[in-house]
């Protein structure tokens, strides 16, 4: 992983105080959540003293690009990958970041400083962040929120350790969803830049530019034109992991019996990259078997990581939630709940991992799970997004949710849901969990590479929807998995059209499906032991939640509505304790009964 923090004067010339840098070396402990010892770090500052890029990596030496590169008079820091590496000299060159970002392949942002001005810029995903605020002497920008809040505090202060100050508003969508359904963060006045956007300082003065996403094409009229883009798709993807050709070590493909993840095992095989893949669950699960059998088509080695239990298998053991809860809020900054499973810190591993996390965006987003197409449908399951929990609020906090619905309400048609998904699913949730990730590992997910993406936007939403466009690509990949179900349900074009005689016989083993029903998930059906600790956590400490939470309503929540209790001890614990110490807290792990 790495960390980086531009701080700019408002007042050109005048040298940054030290407080800022004595703030940024101190808060850095909490806001990179890796072993101290891991860290390293380099420092640039501009000639007057005005301007300074900072910036830490636990990664090893010799892994990808240096930790800061420069050229054209200029300084850089990357997080996330370039596909090629050679582009970093372009970023360095070009007067504005926005639009060569997006038009360069890879997942990552960039932070950029000189003598005259600084900029930073994120993707079309914006899996990896930016974010930014500003006080009456400085802009911060910088890739971790907690890291720019309390320098930006610092400067207020002129405090070396300030207290965290939070945006209680803001944190209705956290409490409500598990992830930000905005551009906000928990830290007051931090935000995070927009998908495709740059932002700038130039004398003092900051500046924010949206680059426009591509503007989708009608679905396609003939076996040909389907095919034309079928082709644009996988050749994007095969530039997206053209790089990992010369690994050391065989990717790590997270592999289950969807789509998704299948889709990445047959562009690796297809690209002639070495893999091997990894399925999680119990031995009789479909993702198992299925993926397994994935597996094999291909000729690459599989392997099952199976739940771990007690000595006699009748127990699943579990960490204490406050343990899970203080790694979730270290790793990924209250913007995502305890519910989600989030890795815990480790030492660096650059071996390249896959997962299908994100491959909606080559089904049309939220559209891929959308029945219904009529615009009040859709508006529909867009008030349905801000307005779910929202019985738990106060009117405050109702409101709040309103506010940040209202916009999205305005837009026309089914591409709003795919927008939407881009947005906030991909570019909050998954920006969230990717932290995670990047602290201990090397993902390298093309489903968000900036010219697939690209790639995707530019072809019709509710096509991608049908399925018929990645069901295509596999096909061409990997024709040998054309025989194995699917896990959960059929190709959507099966369903909604009528295909041709040969596309039915081209896809019937496709849409043969395993039942899987739903397997227990012990979070959403737990034990009353860790039920009892989640609500005692959540009443004893609701303090300052009182603003956006209704106490009265929070008491008599079902236990049928886990995955909010969830999110409510999230930002509860959040709120009392979190950052305090990076030390993960000494508590005995959970024992949750099996159901036979």
């Amino acid at each position: 992983m790495r960390v980086h923090l531009v701080v700019v004067g408002r007042r050109t010339g005048v040298p940054l105080p030290s407080v800022v840098f004595d703030a940024a070396r101190q808060a850095i402990s909490r806001a990179f959540p890796v072993p101290v010892a891991t860290v390293t770090s380099d420092e640039w500052r501009s000639a007057t003293g005005d301007t300074a890029l900072l910036s830490w990596s636990n990664e090893p030496e010799g892994h990808g690009l240096p930790l800061m590169c420069s050229g054209d008079g200029r300084v850089a820091g990357l997080t996330g990958h370039l596909a090629e590496p050679a582009d970093v000299a372009r970023l360095l060159a070009v007067p504005h970041l926005g639009e060569t970002v997006t038009r360069t392949g890879g997942v990552f942002s960039v932070f950029r400083a000189s003598e005259t001005e600084v900029r930073a810029a994120t993707g079309f995903t914006r899996a990896c962040p930016v974010f930014h605020a500003e006080t009456p002497d400085v802009h911060v920008i910088g890739s971790r929120a907690l890291l720019v809040h309390l320098v930006a505090r610092a400067a207020e202060t002129s405090s070396s350790r300030p207290g965290i100050v939070w945006d209680l508003a803001a944190l209705e969508s956290m409490v409500r969803a598990g992830y930000f359904l905005s551009d906000e963060t928990p830290f007051h006045g931090v935000g995070a830049l927009p998908p495709a956007a740059e932002i700038g300082v130039v004398g003092g003065r900051r500046t924010v530019t949206e680059i426009p996403l591509p503007e989708a094409r009608a679905t396609p009229a003939s076996k040909r034109a389907a095919r034309a883009q079928v082709d644009e798709l996988a050749d994007a993807l095969l530039a997206a992991v053209r790089p990992l050709r010369d690994t050391v070590e065989p990717v790590r493909l997270s592999l289950t019996g969807g789509r998704d993840s299948r889709l990445l095992a047959a562009l690796l095989h297809r690209a002639d990259i070495p893999f091997v893949t990894a399925t999680s669950g119990h031995d009789d699960s479909p993702d198992v078997v299925l993926a397994g059998r994935v597996a094999q088509a291909l000729g690459v080695r599989h392997s099952v990581a199976r739940p771990k239990r007690s000595d006699d298998g009748t127990e699943l053991v579990i960490p204490h939630p406050h343990v899970r809860g203080h790694n979730v809020l270290f790793a990924c900054e209250g913007m995502i709940s305890a519910y989600e499973n989030i890795p815990g810190a480790v030492r660096f591993d650059p071996t390249p991992r896959m997962s299908g996390h994100g491959g909606e965006i080559l089904r049309g987003g939220f559209l891929h799970n959308q029945d219904d197409l009529d615009d009040r449908a859709v508006r529909r399951r867009i008030d349905g997004l801000f307005s779910r929990n929202a019985d738990l609020l106060t009117d405050q906090g109702r409101q709040h949710a309103r506010t940040l619905a209202s916009p999205w309400r305005d837009l026309d048609g089914p591409g709003a849901l795919d927008r939407l998904y881009l947005t906030y699913r991909v570019g909050r949730w998954h920006a969230a969990s990717r932290a995670s990730l990047l602290r201990g590992q090397n993902p390298v997910p093309p489903f968000l590479d900036n010219l697939v993406v690209g790639t995707a936007l530019g072809i019709d939403p509710l096509w991608r929807r049908s399925e018929a466009l990645i069901h295509g690509v596999i096909n061409a990949f990997a024709p040998s998995l054309r025989g194995i179900p699917l896990e959960g349900r059929p190709w959507r074009f099966t369903k909604e059209q009528r295909p041709s005689l040969w596309d039915r016989l081209r896809s019937r083993a496709a849409v043969v499906t395993t039942p899987a029903g739903k397997p227990w998930n012990w979070r959403t059906k737990p034990s009353p032991e860790l039920t009892g600790l989640l609500r005692a956590a959540v009443i004893d400490k609701h303090g300052e939640l009182a603003n956006i939470v209704n106490a009265a309503e929070v008491a008599r929540l079902p236990d049928s509505r886990m995955d909010v209790l969830w999110h409510l001890y999230t930002v509860s614990t959040m709120l009392t304790d979190a950052f305090a110490t990076p030390d993960s807290p000494d508590l005995p792990s959970l024992r949750i009964p099996i159901p036979c």
